[in-house]
């Protein structure tokens, strides 16, 4: 079997076109991590 390189073509967004998170979004993600981590 052979491996065969492929090109990929990328065009990143830019600020205004891209997801927008804020310090509530930073929140939950501690919130999560510490339920899932004394919980599960």
């Amino acid at each position: 079997m052979k491996i065969y390189e492929v090109g990929i073509f990328y065009c990143g967004r830019t600020y205004k076109e891209g997801k927008k998170i804020n310090w509530i979004d930073g929140v939950k993600a501690i919130f999560e991590t510490i339920k899932y981590n004394l919980f599960s």
